[in-house]
């Protein structure tokens, strides 16, 4: 067995390596840890040295970053398993759960402290977290106590349900033999039992479940048949349920080579979860047929959902019937207990995020507004399976608004064989995206329609093309560079936010303030800093306070190039106000590292719907670092916008 002491945070490092399948730069560690680069290479260190017997290593490819390589995975599994290393407040939750599930009679809280190195005080807040996390909300099952003793309520489908929740929440998604974390109660020999019994039954009868919903089956009926092999069965006594014809070949196989009789209890639990599995894969996007086959609240909580969205951002989904069936379908899983974090999304989820950061805002407030509704904790996990979702009706919205492209024209000076490339080159990048007018000689430009195009390229530049066209003009090479492309990107990204997000009433200078555009006093941390930008903000408004920006607690985004977006609505203020400051050095805390500039704004709720607006700014700055500085040397931030959006 393998003996090694990895910390939580260590933890962490490897899981990131473990998903991301390739390589991962110091950098990008650091800030997704939360750490220095020196203390990820002291980690990594610690690492290899504690895991050099294992056939597990952390290894540095110069110049790039690090990698992992592991000889054994079930020693790799083994190191995340929740027997091991309870350190974080959330492990020992997590662990205090499992004892209660695995022992039926009453607990000793003396004997509790004991085993998890806890003391009174510290275990009765975790009592109280855990309360809240399983009574207050789904699936309300009580935490009693008696004298010092605690036991968990007597349910035993909401005491499996949990279970498999918590196994599906540890399978290993990202290893290639896809292999769970090896428990006292499952040994892999039953798993893999269970998963041909299954895997043969449902392509027998031709039904499709994703991998999530086939390892969710597959626990569900570990989980059973220990319980059942514990002495806890089911007793059913719904009479609408029936049992599932390819549940009753999988348990009457099992009961056979397990040896075990099965109640028709568990034949009827398990024909249920099964049932709403299927559902949620289901390939259709049939609006009214999942209106027939999900509960009314369901309906509501998106509803009202998806207009809270419209009222709060200004953003209309109202109409998208996919989006609609996505999270219908997913609050179903919700309010009926089939879920558990999609942990294989997070590397994915930070992805995301980064290119889109207004949407991953958009995801925070729908995780929020989903855990109140459904009456569940949701994790960041929550928002990673969520955002993508949000992504995709969002570009439906933007192909909807743009029609069938962006009337663009092009003005070529070569001779035909390489305008025809250049004009193929395009096509083959943006068609479908832009609607290409041309090419048009230079000498004849005022044939283009100026009234309707959106964008001009020209594979010259010319000062007089700024005089004669209003719209945006773009000098590209006919080889289509990764310099045009990111100019092009650049425009798109301006068109479609102006497309989607209403646009601020005034100019960018009214919002952000020549005073509070500055390179900041030196500062030994972020943490100061901010309190040193806030304070500057209030003295320019002139508030009398102002709530300090948690980083724990608000929502915020880091973008490239050491760029930190953070916003407070404050209806203390009439107008937007926007702080952008040079922090003159790279800052660090406790939540994020090596950040070079912040731009903090306070905004009315009544503004919020030009919230999209301010985002896309953010990004553009970051993806500019360089000219960025021109701002704090005293270029306006109304020319410098100007020209980021014109591809400078």
């Amino acid at each position: 067995m393998l003996k090694a002491s990895i910390p939580s945070r260590e933890k962490k490092i490897l899981s990131i390596l473990n998903a991301k399948h390739g390589i991962v730069n110091g950098k990008e560690l650091s800030t997704k840890i939360g750490v220095s680069e020196r203390t990820i290479r002291s980690d990594i260190s610690h690492i290899n040295s504690e895991l050099a017997s294992s056939g597990i290593h952390v290894q540095a490819v110069h110049g790039k970053g690090y990698t992992i390589l592991v000889k054994d995975r079930a020693a790799l599994l083994m190191i995340f398993s929740e027997d091991e290393n309870i350190i974080t407040k959330e492990d020992r939750i997590t662990a205090l759960l499992l004892k209660l599930l695995r022992h039926d009679s009453w607990y000793d809280l003396g004997i509790l402290e004991d085993e998890m190195y806890v003391s009174n005080t510290t275990l009765e807040k975790d009592i109280k977290i855990l309360n809240k996390m399983i009574f207050e909300q789904h699936p309300y099952l009580k935490v009693e106590r008696k004298l010092n003793c605690i036991k968990l309520e007597d349910d035993e489908r909401k005491k499996r349900d949990l279970l498999t929740r918590f196994y599906a929440k540890n399978w290993d998604y990202d290893s290639k033999e896809g292999i769970v974390l090896k428990q006292d109660e499952f040994g892999e020999d039953l798993l893999r039992e269970i998963q041909s019994f299954v895997k043969d039954t449902l392509l027998s009868s031709g039904t499709h479940l994703d991998d999530f919903a086939f390892i969710y089956l597959t626990l569900a009926i570990a989980v059973m048949l220990f319980r059942v092999k514990e002495g806890h069965g089911i007793n059913w006594d719904n009479e609408d349920v029936t049992i599932d014809e390819d549940i009753k070949v999988v348990l009457d196989n099992l009961s056979k080579t397990q040896e075990i009789q099965l109640s028709e209890g568990e034949y009827c639990y398990l024909s249920q979860i099964k049932r709403q599995l299927v559902f949620l894969c289901l390939k259709t996007y049939s609006k009214n047929f999942v209106l027939t086959n999900t509960d009314i609240r369901c309906h509501e909580i998106v509803n009202n959902l998806l207009d809270d969205l419209l009222r709060k951002y200004g953003i209309d989904f109202t109409e998208d019937d996919k989006l609609f069936v996505d999270l219908t379908r997913h609050v179903q899983a919700l309010v009926s207990g089939i879920v558990a974090p999609h942990l294989q999304n997070h590397v994915l989820g930070d992805e995301l995020r980064k290119k889109n950061p207004f949407l991953g805002d958009i995801a925070h407030y729908m995780r929020g507004y989903l855990s109140e509704k459904c009456q569940i904790a949701l994790g960041i996990e929550e928002e990673d399976y969520l955002l993508p979702f949000i992504m995709l009706a969002e570009e439906a919205r933007y192909k909807k608004k743009r029609g069938e492209g962006i009337p663009t024209s092009v003005i070529s000076h070569y001779n035909e064989s390489m305008t025809h490339y250049l004009m193929e080159k395009l096509s083959r990048h943006y068609g479908g995206v832009l609607k290409l007018d041309g090419p048009y000689a230079m000498y004849n430009k005022e044939q283009i329609n100026r009234d309707e195009t959106r964008l001009v390229l020209t594979t010259v530049k010319l000062d007089g093309f700024r005089k004669y066209f209003k719209t945006p003009i773009l000098t590209v090479s006919p080889l289509i560079d990764g310099n045009d492309q990111a100019g092009i990107d650049l425009y798109l990204t301006s068109l479609k936010y102006s497309y989607l997000y209403q646009v601020p009433q005034y100019q960018m200078e009214k919002y952000f303030r020549k005073s509070l555009c500055y390179k900041l006093p030196d500062k030994s941390n972020l943490t100061s800093a901010l309190n040193y930008i806030e304070n500057e903000i209030k003295k320019e408004v002139r508030l009398e306070t102002i709530r300090p920006f948690d980083l724990e607690e608000n929502y915020y985004c880091s973008l490239s190039n050491g760029f930190l977006f953070c916003y407070q609505i404050c209806n203390e203020i009439s107008e937007t106000v926007v702080s952008l400051v040079d922090l003159g050095k790279d800052l660090s805390c406790k939540h994020q590292r090596n950040i070079k500039t912040v731009m903090y704004m306070l905004i009315p709720a009544k503004e919020m719907k030009t919230l999209g607006w301010f985002y896309y700014m953010a990004m553009a700055f970051a993806w500019y670092p360089h000219e960025l500085k021109s701002v704090f040397e005293g270029t306006s931030v109304e020319d410098l916008s100007f020209n980021i959006s014109r591809g400078l």
